[in-house]
């Protein structure tokens, strides 16, 4: 793997650049490679059968979930004529602020599909993960071969999707509520938002692989920070492609293999610490895997 150092002496754009190529890199190895199409359909397929049902549960309730924010809001009534001066444009204040809350219901209940449909997916891209190091390294990857192994691994991934969704759904709180709470907050807490979004989705795609290698967490930290110009360029990227509806959900394998491919590139040093780690990917295999 290529040490810390020659990453610091390459330069700021060649490295934002490296973050930016690793969707483009992982386009181009799934169309190449028919074995990986089965592994990037599945979590397609789910995060398409848990939005359709969000959308479908939405639609079927639009009525009673505008009826039960309407009932929240204060009733305006105009005693005199000369009320309506205010009572009107009041009433008109209240529609829109009921409906931005069933668009606000609907934006959560998309984000709760989206968060299951990963979880639902994470042990199909674990393994598309690993297919795609054994491919790239040009070797089987250490992993599990009997059906109880093959239930560890399940779990693992799964608990440690569970942990990183957990994670950054803290950290989301936290910041929307001082946001909420702290006068003028939110002119901080809002770019907070992005910039911390924007430096997870690396920890997150690239999660899968670090797992396998045993990271832990304040590992993943340095390794982000070390980093910043990759880990921004990459993404930066994700995040504008989870922005667009729809193609968030089509770029989900697409993304978790530049994950792959950023840890084969330019992962964390073996030679850092954390017991257990390195145990796939030696520095020739991952120096094979950036020359290409």
């Amino acid at each position: 793997m290529e040490p810390a150092k020659a990453r610091i002496r390459r330069g700021i754009v060649d490295r934002f650049r490296l973050g930016l190529a690793l969707l483009l890199d992982a386009v181009g190895l799934l169309r190449a490679q028919a074995s990986l199409w089965p592994l990037a359909v599945v979590p397609v397929g789910l995060a398409l059968v848990c939005v359709g049902t969000s959308l479908g549960l939405f639609g079927s309730h639009v009525a009673e979930i505008h009826a039960a924010i309407a009932g929240w809001l204060p009733s305006l009534e105009a005693s005199a004529w000369w009320s309506w001066l205010w009572v009107g444009p009041g009433r008109l204040l209240l529609w829109l602020v009921g409906w931005l809350g069933v668009v606000a219901v609907l934006a959560l209940a998309l984000v709760v599909a989206l968060l299951l449909a990963n979880l639902l997916a994470a042990p199909f891209l674990d393994r598309l993960s690993q297919r795609v190091e054994e491919i790239v390294l040009e070797r089987p990857a250490a992993g599990a071969q009997d059906w109880p192994s093959m239930l560890r691994e399940t779990m693992r991934s799964f608990l440690a999707e569970l942990g990183r969704v957990a994670f950054l759904g803290s950290l989301f709180l936290v910041l929307t509520a001082a946001g909420f709470l702290l006068p003028g907050a939110h002119l901080i807490t809002g770019p907070l938002l992005v910039v911390s979004t924007v430096l997870f989705l690396p920890l997150d795609y690239a999660g899968f692989a670090l797992d396998r290698r045993g990271v832990s967490f304040a590992r993943r930290r340095r390794w982000v920070t070390s980093d910043l110009p990759t880990m921004s360029g990459f993404g930066g990227l994700a995040f504008l492609v989870c922005l667009v509806p729809g193609l968030n959900l089509l770029m989900l394998p697409v993304l978790v293999t530049a994950g792959t491919l950023l840890v084969l590139r330019a992962g964390p040093d073996e030679d850092e610490g954390d017991a257990g780690a390195g145990s796939q990917g030696s520095a020739p295999d991952a120096s094979r895997a950036t020359a290409r």
